[in-house]
């Protein structure tokens, strides 16, 4: 006989509820529900980490919320995403088994969760915790949790099933992609290592690129702007639809391309690492290619760039000419072209002009330059076309 409450080691139980079938995205979702003390073991105390970039947000209504779950009010059901590397595990424990003990104590397993909604209402609920409260006899949370391993489904969840339900930023949503498919790109991709900036990891050795950054990187991939937020918000309204309005065979190639623009991006950061580490001078600009200005004008200039087959060529065979150029090139060259590069970005006006904005701008048309000359046109007569 099936005991559908468990408890797991001694450190949560849950009792599931039922099953259902997303049928646009073909993800099964568990619906369970447990106690807060059991819902704040099972997400860890770490279950920030994969959000990152955004802040825990002060609004007033937060504090009338943290007085209400204090008297015992029930909470709207948050929403966990299985991650990936778990989900067949567990999958084919549903499949086999259906609703069992088995199945039960596999979702049990903390760190294996992100949390896709309720962040805020996780924040207030440790707090409470941690004030000394003792929440209520019977007072229990409404779990979903979310069952999805491949990646198209995964974007296409993320990135357009929440749009549609609330108002989220695409910023937001690209940060949940990238805080569930993270190991898998580091798997993917030798050498590249994604550290969290608020841990007080800082990057020391090439390959190494802050998760914040990262994610502008493949926000700007996705809207063909050198611009994360747009001053113009009609501008930025109009980019973000054309991503919200993509399908999801969509989603999945431009992320899968994106990835190997990223591989070819760490392979370069190595040789580059290699020929600028210049350590004690103040021209030691190895971490020039991990800055977000660079990240964000490289990535959009491909993808801005890179609208049809011709001009994807010509991207991927500049790409090679720049790797073979940085291979070959010796420890006091330049092949980057970064001191015409300086003489070009001290030249902007802040004044008249926002530096970064601008830094971005020249960036990305340099780029843009260099790939439409396949890489014929040195870097550093493209900074100066791209000014």
């Amino acid at each position: 006989m099936f005991n559908n409450s468990i408890r797991n080691g001694g450190c949560c139980t849950i009792d599931i509820l039922g099953k259902a079938k997303d049928l646009r995205s073909n993800t099964t979702v568990i619906y369970a529900k447990t106690s807060i003390d059991d819902y704040l073991d099972l997400v860890g105390d770490n279950f920030d980490d994969f959000e990152i970039q955004r802040k825990r947000e002060k609004h007033q209504a937060y504090k009338r919320m943290k007085e209400d779950i204090i008297n015992g009010a029930l909470l709207p059901t948050i929403t966990l995403a299985i991650k990936p590397e778990y989900v067949k595990k567990i999958v084919d424990i549903l499949r086999k088994e259906g609703l069992t003990d088995d199945l039960n104590a596999e979702l049990c397993k903390n760190g294996q969760v992100n949390i896709l909604d309720g962040l805020q209402r996780t924040y207030i609920l440790k707090d409470i915790k941690k004030e000394g409260y003792e929440f209520k006899d019977g007072q229990t949370l409404l779990l979903e949790f979310w069952l999805e391993q491949e990646l198209k489904h995964l974007i296409y969840r993320i990135i357009v099933l929440n749009a549609g339900q609330k108002p989220m930023s695409l910023r937001h949503q690209v940060e949940l992609l990238f805080s569930t498919i993270k190991e898998k790109l580091e798997s993917e991709i030798s050498d590249l290592e994604i550290y969290v900036e608020k841990s007080g990891n800082r990057r020391n050795k090439p390959g190494k690129f802050a998760f914040v950054r990262l994610v502008s990187a493949y926000q700007c991939y996705l809207t063909k702007s050198h611009e994360i937020s747009k001053e113009n918000i009609i501008a930025q309204q109009l980019a973000e639809n054309t991503v919200f309005d993509s399908d999801e065979n969509t989603l999945e190639k431009q992320f899968i391309s994106f990835s190997e623009y990223l591989k070819t991006y760490v392979a370069l950061d190595l040789e580059f690492y290699r020929i600028y580490n210049r350590n004690g001078s103040e021209h030691n600009n190895s971490n020039w290619l991990a800055d977000e200005n660079v990240l964000c004008g490289f990535f959009s200039a491909l993808s801005d760039f890179g609208t049809s087959e011709v001009r994807i060529e010509r991207i991927t065979n500049s790409l090679k000419k720049l790797r073979e150029c940085l291979s070959m090139a010796t420890e006091e060259s330049d092949p980057f072209g970064l001191t015409e590069y300086d003489k070009v970005r001290t030249g902007l006006n802040p004044r008249k002009q926002n530096v970064g904005y601008s830094t971005r701008a020249l960036i990305m048309n340099g780029f843009k330059e260099y790939f439409r000359e396949e890489g014929e046109k040195e870097l550093k007569d493209c900074w100066v076309a791209g000014a």
